[in-house]
């Protein structure tokens, strides 16, 4: 719910043909509602982090309330994320892929 706003490191000029995205790439996604932001999740692209999956480390952070901290922890990570990007694989694991 609200609304999510990606951002991404890397200019258009360099992504390869394909849209695949370079090893150093950083992509994060905030999450809002009314009350702000609830949800910052980030995708890093680290050579050799996990080459079945794109080499994407995948991190999230929650908060219950705009005045609260942002805390994560192992339910955050990893397996959670693959569960629903498993099905871009085709664009480099990413919903949104850009185009060189």
């Amino acid at each position: 719910r609200g609304t999510k706003d990606v951002y991404v490191s890397v200019p258009r000029a360099r992504l390869t043909r394909g849209g695949e995205f370079p090893v150093g790439t950083i992509l994060v996604k905030a999450a809002r509602t009314d009350s702000g932001i609830t949800l910052a999740a980030i995708m890093r692209k680290i050579q050799g982090v996990d080459p079945a999956h794109g080499d994407w480390e995948f991190v999230e952070y929650k908060r219950s309330s705009p005045d609260a901290a942002f805390a994560t922890d192992a339910s955050l990570t990893g397996a959670t994320c693959w569960g629903c990007h498993q099905i871009a694989e085709d664009t480099d694991w990413v919903f949104t892929p850009l185009d060189p």
